[in-house]
């Protein structure tokens, strides 16, 4: 029987792989010698994950988060302020972008400051950061015009927060593997205490001493808070010298990494908008204003327990799962809650809070387990790097989120539906990514711990 030469090319044609398998199978290839380095060196690794300097580490780490975090926590009660008095001239969008623009330096530096980590440690970051956002506060007090505020909040100020977050983040990681989630959560549940703490001291002082001086005492606040972190926060890695401050792209061959990263993006698209609008909204559903201010001290509060709680949880029940819980509750509590507390004419106070706890502690995990679940992806002698590199990217999320929300808010008229289902949706999103890296990870059984 013979076989003919179009039938012969047909069956070779058919055994021959296609390009597309052939640049799949090449991909994999490069990045599995990676893959398994970083799952060799982190099992070769002696993790103290305890002890009185791990956790000295730990209290470091907490000082830092509750000065910078603290600050970020507390912008929508300084935009609320400068909307009604020195910058009352101004749309909210506008203003926004005061605080948009810290919130994206707070980030987009890690990209930089993640290398420096990597190959210098702590010291030349975190003293430099801690001098310059104590400056900045003071810079913030004089501030008279709109660039004032932009210069001395936004870049000094965001800068230097960027300079003592990154670090602190980066160092407990060094310390701790199997309790990670629950020291990183404990950690930040500074900035969780800093959203309480600044609000109430900043709505406390104002009327006594006025905004200059009461922004003087912030500052001094956060240079005795901020000497203590610098006292307690140590790394125990050699240094890693071929570090260089340029983003990781190769990372994302690595399709968990990948979706990991988008998810984060979605987080700080969102996360600002009920930090930066709710006392606005509250005081436009006719709230009396002094709880109007009070209420970002609600929404963190509620947050402390959200970002130590889900930690202890992730250790247990896996830190990707933990997350996709409470993100998809972030999303169903705005879009319940929230817009429920919208949509009705008369003011519901007790509705109001009632968000303000929910969102507030499913909220806290976006800012306690993202470090631990890039950290449970990466090879954790470039783990500066690959966290500089994810919040480099998720920072755009931070600059344009809320003067989008702002935009959508002005074009209507100053009803807040849309906003609020602007920041619902994104929450959807992110939960899609999210589950998309767990599944790249842990697989797609759902008894899986990952």
């Amino acid at each position: 029987m013979t076989t003919s030469p179009d039938s012969a090319s047909t069956a070779s044609a058919r055994t021959q792989p296609s390009e597309q398998t052939l640049r799949d199978a090449a991909a994999e290839e490069k990045m599995a010698p990676r893959l398994e380095d970083e799952k060799s060196h982190d099992e070769d690794i002696d993790y103290p994950d305890g002890g009185i300097s791990a956790w000295r580490v730990v209290f470091g780490s907490w000082c830092a988060m509750l000065v910078s975090f603290g600050i970020w926590n507390s912008v929508g009660v300084f935009q609320a302020y400068l909307s009604q008095n020195q910058l009352s001239h101004y749309t909210e969008g506008d203003i926004s972008w005061i605080f948009s623009t810290y919130s994206f330096l707070f980030f987009f530096c890690g990209v930089q400051i993640g290398p420096v980590f990597d190959a210098y440690g702590l010291t030349p970051l975190v003293i430099p950061g801690s001098i310059g956002f104590v400056l900045s506060i003071m810079l913030f007090s004089l501030s008279k015009e709109y660039y004032q505020f932009f210069l001395s909040f936004s870049v000094l100020g965001g800068i230097s927060c960027s300079l003592i977050f990154t670090p602190a983040i980066a160092a407990v990681n060094q310390w701790f593997n199997v309790r990670r989630g629950l020291a990183t959560g404990i950690a930040t549940t500074g900035g969780g205490f800093g959203g309480v703490f600044f609000p109430i001291v900043v709505r406390a002082l104002i009327p006594k001493v006025g905004f200059g001086w009461t922004l003087r005492v912030v500052g001094f606040i956060c240079l005795l808070i901020s000497t203590l972190a610098v006292l307690c926060l140590r790394t125990r890695f050699p240094r890693n010298k071929a570090s260089r401050a340029t983003m990781d792209l190769s990372a994302f061959y690595d399709r968990r990494f990948t979706a990991t990263a988008c998810a984060t993006f979605m987080i700080e698209w969102a996360l600002q908008i009920p930090q930066a609008y709710f006392t606005s909204f509250a005081l436009y559903k006719g709230v009396d204003p002094t709880l109007a201010y009070q209420m970002i001290a609600i929404l963190n509060g509620a947050s402390v327990l959200g970002r130590w709680l889900p930690g202890y949880v992730a250790d247990r029940f896996g830190r990707f799962n933990t997350m996709i819980v409470t993100i998809f509750l972030c999303a169903v509590f705005s879009l319940t809650l929230w817009l429920a507390s919208s949509a009705i004419n008369h003011t519901n106070t007790g509705l109001m809070i009632a968000y303000l706890a929910c969102f507030g502690f499913a909220s806290g995990s976006g800012i306690s387990l993202t470090p631990v679940c890039i950290a449970q992806i990466s090879d954790m002698r470039e783990y500066g790097k690959r966290y500089g590199t994810t919040y480099s990217f998720a920072s755009l999320g931070t600059l344009t989120g809320v003067p989008i929300a702002g935009a959508i808010l002005n074009a209507d008229n100053g009803q807040y539906t849309g906003l609020i289902a602007f920041c619902g949706a994104i929450y959807f999103v992110c939960l899609m990514f999210l589950i998309l890296a767990r599944g790249y990870g842990g697989g797609w059984k759902l008894a899986t711990v990952y």
